[in-house]
């Protein structure tokens, strides 16, 4: 297996710094600075022109003068010198480097042609970078931070990779005063050779690194990313944020790093099918990723609430249900247990609510206890564990009560949490707390020493246990495997070769079949006597349709006549779809009696595989958007996940009596679909709609081929 670049670049034994001086108000003196202070433990080696001494080390005027090729490069130099230094290092042997220096792709054309160049030199000397337009990594395990913040704890959990440098490093302090801990972090910025992919699999692979956060702002490589992340998923959890989905982002992003956005739904299928839990706030990304890291998989769906207030237990409750946990009432036994030690006025049911109590053992000790041995709860949130945080909010007014001199001192009981922050990996649960107060309070304190997640509100505890909970459907998943490849039929091979323009419904329709794809019985024809004869052969009652590819809403322009019954009616029929359009060719159809109508279709998107889409059809399908994505290939997982993850998914089932649909013929069609998209990539779209469900049977009932350009083979 080829190496990962990023082996030695987050892992170097020596790092030559280009761009660090004795000004401390520059960037890369104080990156410099921060790889020194945070006990990197390996040779640092500063190039510097004229300085004889750089931060108190030995400094070199030249690469050239290095006294051998360090393992690292990092140049924070102006964007027109980066070209020369890259070139220097190729030649003394160095072969890794990390590019800090902006001004490439982000900026537009300019830049995106000396990006090429660098490109071009790093690839002539077999040296791969990180950047340009970053702002460094981190690896707490080493120690070695290349950013401009310091890093307040080591050995962390969380694996970060992000295509914005803020959050590698103006989020330091944001998170260590959340207490959430991270192993290793890389700012990807342009991405020009070292990608989100690498970066991906880098993570999946490091030991230390029990789950990954991602920000994103676009994938050049989908179908690579796709292939890591659907690896990486089965072993550890992935959350992400996506910011490219909008005008305005995509405009953000491309200015920000020159990422490839693309719309949020083409995201949205790719992240649910790689495995990825998506979120909409980076918040939810640094906070879920931290709940993943550093608690025990859960297992089932219940949860127990403990809290010291009536209103955060119901907030957790209810958002607990929201996020597809059940909050349980406690069993019998349960109850009696709890009951010995709560007041007559407090609940015992779940969530358990103590009410205004400030003997802290009892939500600190007693009470996890019975629910974390009660085989009926899966997972715990309490809320409302405080003591010296709380104490000090209320010292002035008992000062004064007690006549206690400013200044004198007065012991705050503090809980003990020993056997609390044990449970969670001695029961296989998970515990999330939720409190009011920061590291002013000792209980928060000790949590974060223990990596037990503390969030600020209840219902972000509460959120925070249904990313765990989604991350358990994640793990759980089978029929991941991407069925054989199908082969070619030779009718669709003879279609695709003669055809130079888009195909019609009747084109269209005979590739699909050729593929086992279920569509409607029809003959095409020119005259009303061939009608006639064709409505015979299939049977009345029959569908009148015109017939071409240029008519896209056939409906709106009077193209399609329904339900025709007779002789006569086929005629007037006929003559109207004459009237206006003379010479277009008439599809006689046999007449579906259905009770649904969904669609299926593929697209292309630069850069991602075949794109195929899910969801309610029919002509209310472009107003009701209600679809999903998914790329291709797909698995039969991929396929049920698609139709079950549509809004209007009720409509599979018995609704209202009406047969379920046949889930499996269906995920048949969008598997079949994802194998002919890959079979022929001059097929720019097709669209198969409506797919008509009789007696619970999908079957195509119109459908439309789009061609990029003639094909001449498969």
């Amino acid at each position: 297996m080829q190496s990962n670049p990023l082996d030695t670049i987050m892992n170097p034994s020596s790092i030559a710094f280009v761009g660090a001086s004795n000004n401390v108000f520059k960037m890369g003196t104080i990156q410099c600075l921060n790889l020194i202070g945070n006990g990197f433990p390996g040779e640092i080696l500063p190039v510097h022109p004229r300085d004889k001494m750089v931060l108190g080390r030995k400094a070199y005027a030249s690469v050239g003068d290095l006294p051998y090729a360090p393992d690292l490069a990092v140049l924070v130099v102006p964007t027109r010198l980066v070209p020369e230094f890259l070139e220097e290092f190729g030649k003394i042997g160095t072969r890794h480097a990390i590019i800090i220096s902006g001004g490439f792709s982000e900026t537009g054309t300019t830049g995106r042609d000396l990006e090429r160049i660098i490109t071009e030199i790093a690839r002539r000397y077999s040296m791969r970078f990180l950047g340009p337009n970053c702002v460094g990594i981190i690896n707490t395990q080493l120690p070695l931070n290349l950013t401009v913040a310091p890093v307040h704890d080591l050995n962390g959990k969380l694996g970060v990779a992000s295509q914005s440098g803020t959050y590698i490093t103006q989020n330091l302090s944001y998170l260590h005063k959340h207490g959430i801990k991270i192993s290793k972090a890389i700012s990807i910025g342009n991405g020009a050779d070292i990608d989100i992919v690498e970066c991906l699999k880098f993570l999946g692979e490091d030991d230390a690194t029990k789950a990954i956060a991602l920000y994103v702002e676009g994938i050049a490589r989908a179908g690579d990313f796709l292939d890591v992340a659907r690896w990486v998923s089965s072993r550890k959890p992935i959350i992400a944020q996506y910011v490219g989905g909008t005008e305005a982002g995509a405009r953000a992003g491309s200015s920000h790093t020159g990422a490839m956005a693309g719309p949020d739904y083409i995201y949205k299928g790719l992240f649910e099918q790689a495995g990825i839990i998506q979120v909409n706030s980076i918040e939810e990304v640094f906070k879920g990723g931290w709940v993943l890291a550093s608690q025990p998989p859960l297992k089932g769906s219940r949860i127990a609430v403990l809290t010291n207030s009536g209103g955060p237990g119901t907030g957790i409750a209810t958002t607990c249900n929201l996020c597809k946990l059940d909050v349980p009432e406690f069993s019998g036994e349960i109850r009696d247990q709890i009951g010995e030690y709560i007041p007559d006025q407090a609940s015992a049911r779940n969530p358990v609510d103590l009410t205004f109590h400030l003997d802290m053992s009892i939500l600190a000790d007693k009470l996890p206890r019975i629910v974390f041995d009660a085989d009926e709860i899966d997972g715990v949130i309490i809320h409302g564990i405080i003591d010296t945080g709380f104490f000090n909010e209320i010292y002035p007014l008992v000062a004064h009560v007690m006549d206690i001199p400013d200044g004198r001192p007065v012991h705050v009981p503090e809980t003990d949490l020993t056997s609390l922050v044990e449970m969670p990996h001695k029961h296989g649960k998970p515990l999330i707390a939720s409190s009011f107060f920061g590291k002013e309070d000792h209980c928060v304190r000790v949590f974060h020493e223990h990596d037990i997640p503390v969030l600020d509100a209840p219902e972000k505890a509460a959120r925070a246990m249904g990313i765990l909970h989604q991350y358990s459907k994640i793990r759980n998943r089978s029929g991941l495997e991407i069925p054989p490849r199908m082969e070619v039929p030779s009718d669709a091979r003879n279609y695709i070769r003669k055809s130079n323009a888009d195909l019609d419904e009747y084109q269209a329709k005979k590739i699909l079949k050729s593929y086992g794809i279920p569509t409607t019985e029809e003959r095409i024809v020119i005259t009303i006597e061939d009608a006639l004869s064709a409505a015979d052969a299939v049977g009345f009652p029959v569908a009148l349709k015109a017939c071409s590819s240029r008519i896209l809403h056939k409906t709106e322009a009077g193209m399609v006549h329904l339900n025709i019954q007779t002789d006569d009616a086929l005629r007037k029929a006929f003559l109207s779809i004459r009237e206006r359009e003379p010479d277009v060719a008439i599809l006689v159809s046999e007449m579906l009696h259905g009770d649904r109508e969904f669609m299926a279709g593929m697209s292309r998107f630069r850069g991602f595989p075949p794109c195929i889409m899910f969801g309610v059809g029919g002509v209310f399908a472009e107003a009701l958007k209600d679809r999903t994505i998914r790329m291709s290939p797909l698995s039969y997982h991929d396929a049920y996940s698609m139709i079950a993850s549509i809004n209007a998914n009720v409509l599979l089932g018995s609704y209202r009596s009406m047969t379920p649909v046949d889930v499996d013929a269906m995920a048949k069609i969008l598997v079949t679909l994802g194998e002919l998209a890959l079979h022929f990539p001059v097929i720019q779209e097709m669209d198969l709609n409506p797919i008509i469900i009789v007696n619970g049977q999908p079957k195509v009932a119109d459908a439309l081929i789009a061609m990029q350009q003639r094909q001449t083979d498969a």
